[in-house]
């Protein structure tokens, strides 16, 4: 008879085995350590870590305690008191389930645990070495638990030699403390790191308060609060202005009923939220929770459970992503405060006369064509020719780019709401059933609004200085023009298509014969922007209609240039191959970019006001499309010690 080659692996090597997915490194230890101590309902927890966790991870706390009994039987595996049966993992309300971290961490380490229970008279102290128990005795102890992992991967030694350097390795368990603590903001924490305090975190009443405590007044004091319900969920927390951004998603947190997730569809939610408000390859700060019913998201799909599933994903993003983009589509000082902005403004130089409310008419407006103007015989041309939404350019923008009409425009190009009081109160964040007095916050450096403040002039005929409450501000002429533009093209497409005003006559477009097979093929493109294009000849095109945005004698001269400027990839250079909303919306951008007042002209005191009132009727006006800011400031605290006042 042949040998069997099939055995069952003994306890010891079966729990290492386990340990190798729970345990990745120091700061998973550390990770799950914490997460029981919150499940044990602690109010304060206190870290200490030697050679970056591999030499010592100490976590006590103040929590509910455990008998001696209990205590033992923590330290098998898939033992918990957190379920009972299968039923239970379909709504799981704790951080920990699975009975596996402690028995884990035990078998590959050296551990010792003094705990004990507030009603009972004597902690008791257990002692495992490699996940044999030796020491079980009684003990003086306060209420609570004390783990100590010592030598962690002592008899693993393939895993040890993976570690990185206890830098690298202090760095991560720093992470995984300041993360919970964002989580946990009514909780304490404090982490020691060879003998030096890394955190020491006393509890807040918001999570505001926490960022503040972690990462500074600076970040704490560019933070707007958002909260909103959709889709049978709660998304509520804080984000940072559209004019800070960071190079990595360091300070990007996402929270699942209090529970730190690293999910793909929560970042790129976020990402999509700041579109067109920060530059590529940037990343804002949020802190972002989503509570919602425990039977509607799966945590049990994952080791370290820091991913999850979601019963109803479209649904969780469309919340995220509306909860925070209907928040950032105005981040003035009125909006941040609770207020809604005012509807005058004031002319430069005046000090306190109001004036009436935008006339879209207006000759101010016509300085700068911010709406579309022509001389008598152009506008009864337009009238016989039909000015308005081009049958062609609409359906072409519908059939090439799938961008559906009426309230919803996709995913790319989402439909933004409008901004009913989504967060116009800071109200420090609770548990469900908790009642706390709202607190007023407004961000130190708010986004003004432009129109109000004195305008000083103009400098490097590209920015315009303006004097506000604290301070100086620089506003880039280009930045602020392309960002109306590029709104009001967006909003003209959600709406059926981009407005086309016909020519008077139809205007020739002379082509590079070398370039021109290249026009032709992205003649759809064009037509989708708005630009009425017909073939004349193989190097000649007839131009019989431009995006009224930009007027007839704007839209021949956009248009020379935007042919100038394609890449071998085509249009924009985008080449049509990514997501076609995605693709749409960098075309709108080019041209928007196009079309906007450039740096180098001298602005007139009413293309100026008209310029700002413009701006502070539109969303996101902090940032232009591409992501660069509107404006600049000096503190007149700065200017002034900048003179040693």
């Amino acid at each position: 008879m042949a040998e069997r080659l099939i055995h069952i692996l003994p306890e010891q090597v079966a729990s290492q085995i386990a340990a190798g997915e729970v345990v990745e490194r120091p700061a998973s230890a550390l990770k799950e350590l914490v997460e029981n101590s919150l499940d044990a309902g602690a109010k304060a927890i206190s870290v200490e870590i030697e050679r970056g966790g591999a030499g010592l991870i100490a976590v006590g706390d103040d929590g509910c305690g455990m008998g001696r009994e209990d205590a033992i039987l923590s330290l098998r595996r898939h033992a918990t008191s957190k379920i009972r049966d299968a039923g239970d993992l379909s709504a799981i309300r704790t951080m920990g389930f699975r009975g596996e971290a402690l028995a884990s961490i035990a078998s590959v380490a050296r551990m010792r645990m003094i705990t004990r229970r507030a009603d009972d008279l004597a902690g008791v102290e257990i002692a495992a070495d490699g996940g044999e128990i030796g020491v079980r005795r009684e003990c003086a102890a306060a209420p609570g638990t004390r783990i100590e992992v010592r030598e962690l991967f002592f008899n693993t030694p393939a895993r040890l030699k993976f570690l990185k350097t206890v830098a690298t390795e202090q760095g991560a368990a720093a992470e995984v403390i300041a993360r919970l603590a964002v989580a946990h903001w009514r909780v304490a924490f404090k982490l020691v790191a060879e003998g030096r305090v890394v955190y020491d975190l006393s509890r807040t009443a918001s999570v505001l308060e926490r960022i503040r405590q972690l990462y500074g007044t600076k970040v704490a004091s560019r933070m707007l609060h958002f909260d909103s319900q959709r889709g049978g969920a709660r998304v509520f927390g804080v984000a940072g202005m559209s004019q800070d951004s960071y190079p990595t998603p360091r300070m990007v947190f996402t929270f699942v009923n209090r529970r730190a997730v690293r999910d793909r569809m929560l970042q790129r939610a976020v990402t999509q939220a700041y579109d067109t408000l920060i530059p590529r390859g940037r990343y804002p700060a949020v802190a972002m929770f989503v509570e919602m019913r425990p039977e509607d998201v799966d945590v049990n799909v994952h080791p370290m459970k820091t991913e999850v599933r979601f019963r109803n994903s479209g649904a969780i993003f469309e919340a995220v992503y509306h909860a925070l983009r209907e928040r950032l589509a105005d981040q003035t000082a009125g909006s941040a405060a609770g207020g809604a902005p005012p509807t005058t403004t004031r002319r430069p130089g005046s000090a306190d006369a109001p004036i009436a409310p935008w006339d879209a008419t207006s000759e101010t407006a016509r300085a700068l064509r911010l709406v579309p103007d022509a001389p008598a015989p152009a506008r009864a041309a337009q009238r016989a020719l039909g000015l308005g939404w081009s049958p062609g350019a609409a359906a072409e923008a519908v059939a090439l780019y799938d961008i559906p009409g009426g309230e919803s425009a996709g995913a790319a190009i989402p439909a933004i709401q409008t901004n009913n009081g989504v967060g116009a109160q800071v109200v420090p964040l609770s548990d469900p059933g908790e009642k706390h007095v709202p607190e007023k916050y407004v961000p130190e450096k708010y986004v003004p609004m432009y129109s109000r403040l004195r305008v000083i002039g103009q400098l490097f005929a590209g920015y315009i200085a303006l004097e506000g409450d604290d301070g100086l501000i620089l506003v880039d002429q280009h930045a602020a023009h392309e960002r109306v533009t590029f709104e009001k093209l967006r909003a003209e497409l959600r709406a059926g298509g981009i407005r086309v005003q016909a020519m008077l006559t139809p205007v020739p477009i002379e082509l590079n014969p070398a370039r021109a097979p290249q026009v032709h093929q992205a003649l759809s493109e064009f037509r989708a922007m708005g630009f009425d294009l017909e073939p004349f000849g193989p190097a000649t095109l007839l131009l019989k209609g431009a995006p009224a945005v930009f007027g007839a004698d704007g839209g021949s001269r956009l248009l020379a240039e935007m042919i100038d400027a394609m890449g071998e990839e085509g249009l924009g250079g985008v080449g049509f191959k990514m997501n076609r909303g995605a693709a749409f919306e960098e075309l709108l951008k080019q041209l928007a970019c196009h079309g906007s007042v450039r740096v180098g002209r001298v602005l007139k005191e009413p293309e100026i006001s008209a310029l700002l009132e413009e701006l502070d009727r539109t969303e996101f006006k902090t940032n232009c499309p591409h992501g660069r800011p509107v404006h600049i400031q000096w503190g007149r605290g700065l200017i002034e010690r900048m003179f040693r006042r």
